[in-house]
């Protein structure tokens, strides 16, 4: 019940904004559960600076846990309504319900970007977290934003699916080093 309460919010919300510039976008998961989001382009760290910015301590309870879980429906919208399709052919020209399916990616390209945006706040309340994940974490979410932002003026490019895809696993696998296991949770999308 919890999932659809969320997840109908951020699917109103991207419906509404499928015409909206590219500069609105990238807030609208954020928006629709009230969290503030960063620019989607957010500037590149060089690891001196990265360190830099990082906690000595942990300044949020249980920070590692829950970025698991954040990272983990983000991942599990991303592979479940965009990744998949993807696979699948559903998004070419001439498929069927290519555009019920692009409507669903965009929905999850945003319900992605807002708990990326959440574990992101929570690497940075964790020490070692910071130190392992920040420049992957925002890696992963240029590439799922310029993604969404394709997917939302309802266009599609595969190139843009399949880096979005190799920078999850490369978070995923960063994430594993450091002690965050991180597995894909089932997030589901209204009217399924």
């Amino acid at each position: 019940m919890f999932r659809k309460v969320l997840v109908v919010p951020v699917l109103l919300v991207t419906l509404a904004g499928c015409g909206s510039s590219s500069n609105d976008t990238a807030t609208t998961g954020a928006a629709a559960s009230g969290a503030v989001a960063t620019p989607a382009t957010s500037p590149a760290m060089s690891p001196a600076q990265s360190s830099a910015t990082c906690p000595t301590k942990s300044t949020k309870r249980l920070a590692k846990t829950r970025f698991v879980a954040d990272a983990g429906l983000a991942f599990g919208a991303f592979h479940r309504w965009i990744w998949k399709p993807y696979k699948a052919g559903t998004f070419k020209s001439g498929a069927d319900g290519r555009t019920k399916s692009i409507v669903k990616a965009a929905a999850a390209g945003a319900f992605a970007l807002n708990r990326l945006n959440a574990g992101r706040k929570l690497i940075n309340a964790d020490p070692t977290l910071c130190k392992a994940l920040k420049q992957p974490v925002e890696a992963l979410w240029n590439q799922v934003s310029g993604l969404t932002d394709k997917l939302k003026s309802g266009g599609f490019d595969g190139s843009s699916v399949e880096s979005a895809q190799k920078a999850v696993e490369d978070l995923k696998s960063k994430a594993s080093d450091a002690g965050a296991n991180i597995s894909d949770k089932n997030v589901p999308v209204p009217g399924t």
